[in-house]
């Protein structure tokens, strides 16, 4: 079962989040909206890890985040930032639509440099675990001298799944 989410705009420090929350105790898988619909997201166990997410999309369904029991973290980047670093890599950009709707989301809302700052990084950290497991903030300083992003060239994307998502959105707009 998906224990906790970080959720942001695409260019918010998800792939960094997935990395960072990804350790011999927790598995935090970065935009699986890619290869599997939300609904099948709680059939994924691995033993004595905790699961997670870092999603790029999943505030595109604010229902199905309202219900869900996971401890939210929603990361925040200033539009025309999002848009520009977007743009950098030919993809379309976000609107101040797709901001309201980050904004209206249950969960702690901070700004996604807090990932970076070791005292901010060490409460999203307290508030995603639950202070279950201690904060590497030796792992932390490392990893923030190294800027991740996705493999865009390698990214699978599941055709049926995409479609799926894309009728429900396009139901909820009719």
């Amino acid at each position: 079962m998906v224990e906790f989410m970080l959720i942001g705009l695409p260019r918010s420090g998800t792939t960094w989040a997935a990395n960072f929350f990804t350790t011999d105790k927790l598995h935090c898988k970065h935009d699986p909206l890619y290869t599997c619909h939300y609904s099948e997201w709680d059939q994924s166990e691995l033993p004595a890890k905790s699961i997670g997410v870092a999603c790029t999309g999943i505030w595109r369904f604010p229902d199905f985040l309202k219900d869900h029991p996971a401890r939210k973290v929603i990361l925040h980047r200033s539009l025309p930032a999002v848009n520009a670093s977007l743009a950098a890599i030919g993809l379309p950009g976000c609107t101040p639509a797709d901001v309201r709707a980050l904004n209206a989301l249950e969960g702690l809302h901070v700004d996604f440099m807090d990932l970076f700052d070791t005292e901010g990084c060490r409460s999203i950290w307290s508030h995603l675990t639950h202070d279950r497991l201690p904060f590497d903030e030796v792992r932390h300083d490392e990893l923030v001298q190294i800027e991740m992003q996705p493999k865009f060239s390698g990214l699978k994307v599941g055709k049926e799944v995409t479609r799926r998502l894309v009728e429900e959105l396009q139901g909820a707009l009719a």
